[in-house]
């Protein structure tokens, strides 16, 4: 077996183990706001963009309507997210976030600051930007 065969060299491997580091301290920073980072990341994608659609929404974040549609059922329930008629055609249903998730949104963005400094604290800030580069070029269709 060569070292490049080696379960410690493979892209893929190391990639999960990361995940499942950040997924972890994620979890823990935001264990108070019961925040995932699929939650977290659709709320923060409305708060950008106030009056986005849900196809939208699931275009930008990569998701399938079918999965989107339980977790913005709950984020409703919990008081979070609100669906409106849009202004021009009132057959289309847009997303916003409530006054509460509004207020809350700037704690939590400071917590997820928290999470990535602790997660990355290894890393300079120049390897931070060299990282997230490359990881947009695997995921992204963009040159």
């Amino acid at each position: 077996m060569s070292a490049r065969d080696a379960l410690d060299a493979q892209i893929g491997y190391n990639l999960r183990r990361a995940s499942t580091l950040a997924l972890s301290d994620f979890a823990v920073e935001l264990a108070d706001a019961a925040l995932r980072p699929v939650t977290y990341g659709m709320l923060a994608l409305i708060d950008e963009q106030p009056d986005i659609r849900a196809a939208e929404l699931c275009r930008q974040l990569g998701m399938k309507s079918a999965n989107m549609a339980p977790l913005l059922a709950d984020l409703e329930e919990r008081g979070l997210v609100e669906r409106d008629d849009h202004a021009d055609d009132k057959r289309v249903r847009v997303l916003t976030l409530t006054p509460a998730a509004r207020k809350a949104m700037p704690g939590w963005r400071q917590q997820v600051r928290r999470h990535e400094d602790r997660f990355l604290q290894r890393l300079t800030a120049k390897e931070r930007a060299t990282l997230l580069r490359l990881l947009r070029l695997i995921w992204t269709d963009e040159d």
